[in-house]
């Protein structure tokens, strides 16, 4: 698996990853159109990159398989997973072939140690407690508070 930071050229990529982070139950609760004239759900890739975003994709034989990047929101704009202005908020999708095989803990790493050379303090996330990956958000993150149906989780670095 390569992993590598994600660039202005994977916009399309990072969008496809974050209708699969929305639509987890398998239902298309979002398409490409709807998630751009929503606010609450664009704003996590609107104007990629900003110059303080970061991301990851992972690929595996050359095709890209995951992606995590992370975001600083305010206050005034908060995401789903916000916990404060100067805690970049991330997102994460894997392609569904690719599940279940390590991409998104390797995704989650490598996002963490560039968080960490960026200086972050803390990352957060939100997640729903029944999706599957909730178990390894969990696993790594810890629990701040419940935001209507998801949960919010902080990573200390």
């Amino acid at each position: 698996m390569l992993l590598r930071p994600a660039t202005a050229d994977d916009l399309d990529f990072l969008a496809a990853m974050m209708l699969e982070a929305c639509n987890w139950t398998g239902e298309t609760w979002f398409t490409l159109e709807k998630a751009r004239a929503d606010d609450n759900v664009w704003r996590y890739l609107a104007d990629w990159p900003l110059p303080r975003d970061f991301g990851v994709i992972a690929e595996i034989d050359g095709v890209p398989a995951g992606a995590t990047w992370a975001r600083l929101l305010t206050a005034s704009r908060a995401g789903y997973g916000y916990v404060a202005d100067d805690v970049p908020e991330l997102t994460l999708g894997v392609a569904p072939a690719y599940r279940r095989r390590g991409v998104a803990r390797a995704l989650l790493n490598t996002l963490a140690d560039t968080a960490r050379a960026a200086s972050y303090q803390r990352l957060s996330l939100s997640v729903d407690p029944n999706n599957p990956a909730a178990a390894l958000y969990k696993s790594l993150y810890q629990f701040v508070e419940i935001n209507g149906t998801s949960e919010t989780l902080v990573l200390n670095l």
